[in-house]
């Protein structure tokens, strides 16, 4: 950990959320900032992408503890993280979505691991719903070292921390990959940050007690969740071409998201059985690279 942040007071934590202006979700996130322990050691950076700007008018009224910034980008999650990763002054950065939300020990969990392991250039947890059931991954039960083979249980964005001297680049996401980023690759771009920090030596631990809270949008099933879930697909398929990842992986995924096609179909969950069959689409597409 940075001795200069503990000696100044400054902050120990910047966490950067991108944002296209989702006020009212962005209320609740801002809200576990200002409960949680050491909350006035948290710089918050807003990157609000919206017309309206609401989002931006919302975190300069609120009141946060501790430091804050706005700023703006072009489109897409990756492209505004990069806008945002720049201005955080604290030694550990995180990439909330504007939809998560932390419990008051989250912030001072990941300090606690970060300065006693300084072996470590980050830490994962677990993302979970309010009621505590594990949310959009099937989350492995114990701590481990986060892999080439375990990434996809062991961590998404809004569970990431990171020290910010362990970055490839003070713009460290790839703008091709991600929610709104050009072309069908809409996912995968913390995975892709990941897997570059494990190539290039660096470790960082899942600890999956360090929780982060978001609901899980398969319980919220519309036939827009299905055009998403396609772009998904593109994503991870990307990340195998990539990165070289054994294609026996893929393949398991692929597997398993072709049998709950089935089972979900055979009980009437259509949407849901769409959805898998259109992630599976979409990972072909992306490791052939013909995704768009």
């Amino acid at each position: 950990m940075d001795a200069q942040s503990h000696a100044d007071g400054g902050p120990l934590i910047s966490l950067i959320c991108s944002t296209i202006g989702r006020p009212e979700a962005l209320r609740r996130l801002l809200t576990s900032v200002a409960a949680a322990e050491l909350a006035d050691r948290v710089e918050f950076i807003l990157v609000d992408q919206s017309r309206t700007q609401s989002c931006a008018a919302l975190l300069t009224e609120f009141g946060l503890p501790g430091p804050h910034r706005v700023t703006t980008s072009g489109p897409g999650v990756s492209t505004g993280r990069n806008a945002g990763t720049p201005l955080a002054g604290a030694p550990v950065v995180a990439y909330p979505d504007d939809n998560c939300w932390y419990p008051r020990d989250t912030f001072r969990s990941v300090i606690d691991l970060l300065e006693r392991r300084l072996d470590l250039s980050g830490v994962t947890g677990m993302q979970v719903t309010e009621a505590g059931v594990p949310s959009m991954l099937r989350w492995l039960p114990d701590a481990t070292t986060v892999t080439r083979r375990n990434f996809l249980r062991t961590s998404v964005s809004s569970t990431i921390f990171l020290r910010r001297d362990a970055l490839p680049s003070l713009t460290p996401f790839d703008e091709g990959v991600g929610v709104g980023s050009p072309g069908r690759r809409g996912a995968g771009e913390e995975s892709d940050l990941l897997l570059r920090l494990i190539a290039a030596g660096r470790t960082v631990e899942y600890q999956p007690q360090i929780r982060v809270f978001q609901d899980d949008d398969r319980d919220q099933m519309t036939p827009a969740y299905i055009e998403k879930m396609s772009k998904y697909g593109v994503g991870q398929g990307y990340l195998w071409r990539r990165h070289e990842l054994p294609v026996s992986g893929l393949v398991y995924y692929s597997a398993r998201k072709i049998a709950g096609a089935g089972l979900r179909a055979a009980r009437g969950q259509r949407l849901h059985a769409r959805a898998d069959l259109a992630f599976v689409r979409g990972q072909v597409a992306g490791f052939l690279g013909v995704d768009g």
